[in-house]
């Protein structure tokens, strides 16, 4: 894979989350980072929006870990990013 150093201005918290989940190689996290990013991105809405509904529903039927910790929850959203 060809590379290119850029520079880019990221949110102090931010840069501290991605620092406590690197045990190692901090660019190869943050390429696999994006590379989830653009992976869900390419998830059309309305299959995004399906799968959140999906599992929303799922949680409060089987009163799942999702559904005891609204930040599991906050986390789904954010990654399928509705």
């Amino acid at each position: 894979m060809e590379t290119k150093l850029v520079n880019y201005k990221l949110p102090l918290d931010l840069i501290e989350q991605i620092e406590s989940m690197s045990k190692g190689n901090k660019t190869a996290l943050v390429v696999e980072l994006l590379q989830q990013a653009l992976a869900m991105r390419s998830i059309s809405e309305a299959e995004r929006q399906r799968m959140y509904s999906a599992v929303k529903r799922y949680n409060y039927e089987t009163n799942s870990q999702l559904h005891e910790c609204p930040e599991y929850s906050r986390n789904l959203i954010d990654g399928l990013w509705i």
